[in-house]
Parts: C-alpha cells; sequence; structure tokens
C-alpha cells in the first residue's frame, strides 16, 4: 500500500491536476488554436460490463466541462486482435491524443509503438502500467493490481474463510492475472486454498451453471471472489438459488448498483473499489492540460484504488452509482 509519503504526492499531484484544470477553463480561447481538441479512449471493457460503462461517464462528462471532442471505442467482447484494429485506425485520424487500456501486453504494444512513433501524447488506464518500461506515456492512471489483491485476500481473512473459489471472467487480462496473484499469495501463507476457474462473462446463464457445478463438487468452498461485477451479479443470483444462507461468502473487485444492494442486503460482504470514474475523468483532464499548456504529471502512475465498500460506507457511494458516477 503506498507510504505515507506517497500519499502526500497523490495528493499534490491532484491538487495540481484541479488546479490547473479550473485556471484553463477561465483562459480565453483565442489563447489556443481555433480546432477543436480531439482524444480518444479506447477501453478493453466489454460492452457487457458496467464497469466500463462508468469509464466512459467520467470521459465523456470531462470533455464536456472542457469543450473538447472525444471519442469512445472498445471492442464487443474481450478481444484483443479487434481492440488492437481498433487503435490502429484511430491513430490513422492523427487524434491531439490517445487514452487507452492494456490489458494484454504483447498484443497491444506495436500498436501503442506507432501511436508513439507519430508524436500522439499516451495515457494508460486501468491496466498496462508496465508500457512506462518501454514505451514513453505521460502517465497511468489506475490501481496497483497486485496490492488490490493483497487487500482482498486482507479482507477475506477477516471473515474467516478456508477455502475460495477466484472467478475470472477474462482470461489473458493482464490486471486480473495480478489481482489473483496478490490473492493468493496472502492467502497461501495464511493457509487458504485458492482454486480459480474462467467464466464466459457474456453469458450469465453459463457462468451460473458452472458455479454450480463446482460447489456441487466442491461442498467445503466457504467463499468466492469474483475479478468483477460482471461475475459476482449472476453468482450473487445463484447463492440465493441454492439458499447457501451465508455459509459461502461473496466478495467482489469492483462493484455497479445492483453489487451495493447486495451489500446492504448482506449477500455480498465487499466490494474493492478502484474508483473508475476517476480513470474516465483525470486522463482527459491530464491530456488536455499537455496540448493545450504542456503540463505534464510528475509521476508515472497515479493511483485510484483500492479501496473497500461495505455495510458501514454502502448507502453512501449507493445513489452516485445508480447515477453513473461511482
Amino acid at each position: 500500500m503506498p507510504s505515507l509519503k506517497n500519499k502526500f504526492k497523490y495528493l499534490s499531484l491532484f491538487i495540481f491536476i484541479f488546479s490547473n484544470y479550473y485556471c484553463s477553463k477561465n483562459k480565453n480561447p483565442e489563447q489556443y488554436d481555433e480546432k477543436i481538441i480531439t482524444i480518444s479512449m479506447i477501453t478493453h471493457g466489454q460492452a457487457t460490463d458496467p464497469f466500463w460503462s462508468v469509464v466512459r461517464n467520467g470521459a465523456r462528462d470531462a470533455a464536456k466541462d472542457l469543450g473538447i471532442e472525444l471519442h469512445y471505442q472498445s471492442p464487443q467482447n474481450f478481444d484483443m486482435i479487434a481492440m488492437s484494429r481498433i487503435i490502429d485506425a484511430v491513430i490513422a485520424t492523427k487524434p491531439d491524443g490517445i487514452v487507452v487500456s492494456i490489458p494484454d501486453l504483447d498484443a497491444l504494444k506495436g500498436s501503442i509503438a506507432s501511436a508513439s512513433k507519430k508524436n500522439i501524447p499516451i495515457i494508460v488506464i486501468n491496466a498496462g502500467s508496465d508500457i512506462a518500461k518501454e514505451i514513453d506515456i505521460l502517465t497511468y492512471v489506475g490501481q496497483s493490481e497486485f496490492e488490490a489483491g493483497l487487500k482482498a485476500a486482507e479482507e477475506l481473512l477477516n471473515h474467516n474463510i478456508s477455502n475460495v473459489l477466484c472467478i475470472n471472467h477474462e482470461i489473458g487480462n493482464i490486471s486480473l492475472d495480478q489481482r489473483e496473484q496478490g490473492l493468493k499469495k496472502l492467502l497461501a501463507e495464511n493457509n487458504v486454498k485458492v482454486k480459480t476457474i474462467p467464466i464466459d462473462a457474456s453469458d450469465p446463464s453459463e457462468t451460473m451453471e458452472r458455479v454450480r457445478a463446482y460447489l456441487t463438487t466442491n461442498p467445503e468452498t466457504d467463499a468466492i471472489l469474483t475479478l468483477g461485477p460482471i461475475s459476482a451479479i449472476p453468482i450473487m443470483k445463484l447463492l440465493k438459488e441454492i439458499k447457501s444462507e451465508g455459509s459461502i461468502k461473496l466478495a467482489t473487485f469492483d462493484f455497479t448498483p445492483e453489487i451495493i444492494d447486495g451489500i446492504l442486503n448482506n449477500e455480498i460482504i465487499f466490494a474493492l473499489d478502484q474508483q473508475q470514474y476517476l480513470q474516465g475523468y483525470l486522463p482527459v483532464i491530464l491530456m488536455n492540460l499537455y496540448i493545450t499548456n504542456k503540463n505534464t504529471p510528475a509521476y508515472k502512475k497515479l493511483e485510484t484504488g483500492p479501496s473497500i465498500i461495505d455495510a458501514k460506507n454502502a448507502r453512501e457511494v449507493l445513489s452516485l452509482s445508480k447515477k453513473g458516477s461511482r
């Protein structure tokens, strides 16, 4: 987790971002070129994943506040070939800046390098911070996924669990792999067993049946951790059907209004929050400041999470989640 010193660094950076943002809004538009700034955002978010709608809302709100043009695109499913093609097509349009998630570095590195060679500024969000070691980017906006996995394990241990099922809805996504690695490390140190199974996130019914079959043959399972809400929601429904009555504790990374309702109804013990609205909003602000004022973030990683949402604070974010800003 970030040290106290690093927390002050992040606070200073946030102050820097927003002070420059408000100053930029009050400047005379004649100070800049007449053409409208265009920023393209490409993510790996599946069309059915509610997490990414909040990212998109954040980006659109920032673009509206700044009066700039934003183009958001993503593949229909978790498909790196399709995503690479989208990035290549976007580069051909010569946007003023690109904001992109990179869940598979090997698959997308060539396309990202092409943007860099054309001197298109790049901000990475949500996944792929390691690309900064190879390609020059302005910054990464997201959470440290390995540490998030450790945090999830720490919270699960507070509930006296001994046998955990982990659900991965995007096999090949490096961020989910890192979450799982952090989870397994701490749980193994505490003699807790962990089994991971993949699911097809586009088919909730198939998810339910796959998990149902697993629980039937592994009745010792006393906790399920999903790596995203897209798989947590059908599993929450499944646990109601089989009337687990709290014998199997459910937790998840990220959240939606349904997840918050599940927490308030004691159906989910906690969700990890990486503040995805910030992952949409902040990169657009930062990119605009770079394009218009040559401001550059001081650090190559701006962390937006993780924090824990549980019964103690869930109600505070429920209405905001329903609005699509949390």
